[in-house]
């Protein structure tokens, strides 16, 4: 078998909490090998991850209220419309009793056109609302970023352990705990 030799370093800037190894210990591939701080990256973690339930919450309420608010609008349009065919019926009997004047008639047949298109306008409401509302798309587009800044912070998190690429022995130890260090450093070589 060949042997070679491999540099180990940090994919991330941070600073070294704790060094598992050191000079001619054995290693097995994915053992950690240090440690960086991540009290930094687990504050970041746990406001993305408020976000994200801000979000989630705020999606859920505007589903909700949407369709609850749009059902309610639907409902009044619906009355609205009853009572101005009722009325419209009233005024077509007093006419023709010879009670009151056409103009009340125009303005019963008015109301009715006007309490249709009320209507309409909440039923079309109402399928708007179903999944397509803009504040709805922009409050879903606002929680797949929030999951997004989530998912690195969890990958971010990942990355303060630095871990064994292969079985080995540590030949070279050149870091220490409270330094900081850099993506392309070497700090161990095995």
């Amino acid at each position: 078998a060949t042997t070679s030799r491999v540099n180990v370093g940090s994919t991330i800037t941070g600073r070294v909490a704790t060094v598992h190894v050191r000079e001619g210990d054995a290693v097995r591939q994915g053992q950690a090998l240090l440690q960086l701080e991540t009290d930094e990256l687990r504050t970041a973690l746990a406001q993305a991850q408020a976000s994200a339930r801000q979000a989630q919450a705020r999606v859920a309420g505007l589903r909700a209220s949407g369709r609850m608010m749009a059902r309610a609008q639907s409902e009044q349009a619906a009355a609205t419309l009853r009572a101005a065919e009722r009325e419209l019926a009233r005024t077509q009997q007093l006419i023709a009793q010879g009670f009151i004047s056409q103009a009340r008639l125009d303005d019963a047949r008015r109301a009715v056109e006007v309490a249709r298109a009320q209507q309409a306008s909440a039923q079309a409401q109402v399928q708007a609302v179903a999944e397509s509302g803009a504040d709805l798309a922009q409050a879903q587009a606002q929680q797949a970023q929030s999951l997004a800044a989530v998912e690195a912070g969890q990958a971010r998190l990942a990355q303060t352990t630095v871990r064994a690429p292969t079985d080995g022995r540590v030949l070279l130890r050149s870091v220490e705990p409270g330094q900081i260090v850099q993506p392309g450093a070497a700090l161990l070589s095995l």
